[in-house]
């Protein structure tokens, strides 16, 4: 399923797997002058090629290695050999090994697997910067629904193509993996550039952006600090999210326990207990031990969607 929409120069790609003749989720491609951000699901790839049929494709990008946003690319990459795909230094290994992923059985069902994309170069060789004819694209990076996730920032317009890194509403579920202070770091650095233009991984283009920016903070703070209140007051992960959300959504027996109301207390309370670690006197804190572990590249976290349309976001 493919649904073409044209915002401007812009053009959104929306692509879901459909059930009954209904989308299950949407997730979107972006062209623009000749540029091609993100390359959709394996299972909606010849759809996106006869979309891409009448355009030109002068560079491909990908926010992050989730199958919805790179499963394309080999196809692609048959069409269009010459054409270079460019990702973050995190993502190029994932794409040119897939199976590091741990992609759970639900979204190999929605999305399908994605296969092995080997020339793929990194951002840092082209300065973090991608230039079109009319157009210059900064690299902005913006962990937190996954480790490797990037945005992308075009100065003179103002606008933002932001991956899953917006999500719009509020949380109802949440993956383990993910972690929220860098979700919501990401979603204040998004909020310092005052985009005019937002372009999510939904599809629902956003063209006054910075008050639901604002407001997405404030959802998650707002949760973080009832979730601290109920804390305090001695209940349960599972007392609080019948307190909370009257329950766990479906999704969470969908998804086979991926995405829970229970993840998502957790992420609050693990981002409580740094915050309060940040607010104790200098004095009182530990020494940090050093950390010598390497990054973990195959990192899978998703951040699930409650944005208007969708059903969940992987």
């Amino acid at each position: 399923m493919i649904h073409v929409e044209h915002h401007g120069p812009v053009i959104a790609i929306r692509m879901a797997r459909g059930f009954l003749g209904r989308p299950i989720d949407w997730t979107t491609a972006y062209w623009v002058d000749g540029l091609l951000i993100d390359a959709g699901p394996p299972c909606t790839a010849r759809q996106l090629l006869r979309v891409l049929n009448p355009l030109h494709i002068d560079s491909i990008v990908v926010t992050h290695a989730h199958e919805d946003h790179m499963g394309g690319l080999p196809a692609l990459r048959a069409r269009y050999p010459h054409v270079p795909i460019y990702a973050s230094r995190r993502t190029v290994p994932l794409l040119r090994e897939p199976s590091r992923l741990a992609i759970q059985l639900y979204r190999r069902l929605l999305w399908g697997r994605p296969k092995p994309v080997p020339d793929v170069i990194s951002l840092d060789e082209v300065d973090e910067v991608l230039r079109t004819p009319s157009y210059c694209f900064r690299v902005v990076e913006t962990p937190g629904h996954s480790r490797d996730h990037i945005s992308l920032y075009e100065p003179t317009q103002r606008w933002i193509f932001s991956g899953d890194a917006f999500v719009g509403g509020p949380e109802r579920h949440w993956p383990a993996d993910s972690d929220l202070f860098a979700v919501l770091s990401s979603l204040r650095t998004l909020a310092s550039l005052r985009p005019e233009r937002l372009f999510p991984a939904s599809g629902n283009v956003r063209r006054t952006p910075l008050p639901e920016l604002h407001e997405k903070i404030g959802l998650l703070l707002q949760l973080t600090r009832a979730v601290a209140r109920l804390d305090a007051a001695g209940m349960t992960v599972p007392e609080m999210v019948t307190a909370l959300f009257n329950g766990e959504s479906p999704l969470r027996w969908w998804t086979m326990g991926h995405l829970s109301a229970a993840h998502l207390i957790e992420a609050c309370r693990s981002y409580n207990a740094l915050m309060a670690q940040d607010d104790r006197p200098m004095a009182s804190r530990e020494r940090p031990r050093p950390f010598n572990t390497p990054s973990d590249s195959s990192d899978t976290s998703t951040n699930p969607s409650t944005d208007y349309g969708d059903i969940f976001r992987s």
